[in-house]
């Protein structure tokens, strides 16, 4: 039982890293997405799942702490945009993206009558996809934008496919 403890304290501390640093950088957006609820939802679900299905235990302090974190981390991870220095993405395991790993930027406006939108997608140099929402219009968009990418970063933009 004492290994299990043990277990759940380097997890635990972790995590805590994980969110200190992600909390971070959500801290340090200048520009934010639109909120991500999937992530909550998700980390619900898998809360739900590991109770129903018995793979956790009630009453241990250790893994009272991880579900702790673990919802903390999904509620911070909904936190999506952009720093000075970096893009901020939804993910456990990629969280930031340095403007110079970018190889090309696609902007989508998206018709809402109601307030303007934009999907950006973000093409990294080793074929990885992040695409984040934002609350702007295409113009607006560009003017923050613009400043932090390289000149060699093709950027497209266009309507909806």
């Amino acid at each position: 039982m004492a290994n299990l403890s043990y277990f759940y304290f380097i997890v635990d501390a972790l995590f805590l890293f994980y969110a200190c640093y992600s909390w971070y950088w959500q801290a340090n957006l200048v520009v934010r997405c639109r909120y991500r609820i999937s992530s909550i939802i998700w980390a619900v679900i898998f809360i739900w799942l590991g109770f129903t299905w018995n793979y956790i235990a009630r009453g241990d302090v250790g893994i009272t702490v991880f579900l702790a974190l673990f919802l903390l981390i999904s509620i911070i991870d909904g936190f999506t945009g952009l720093t000075n220095k970096r893009i901020v993405v939804a993910g456990y395991f990629k969280r930031t993206i340095k403007y110079d790993e970018l190889y090309a930027v696609k902007i989508i406006n998206i018709p809402n009558p109601k307030k303007p939108s934009v999907l950006c997608v973000f093409q990294t140099k080793n074929d990885r996809q992040y695409a984040l929402r934002f609350n702007m219009d295409v113009e607006h968009f560009m003017k923050v934008l613009k400043p932090h990418l390289d000149s060699s970063v093709r950027i497209e933009i266009g309507g909806l496919f």
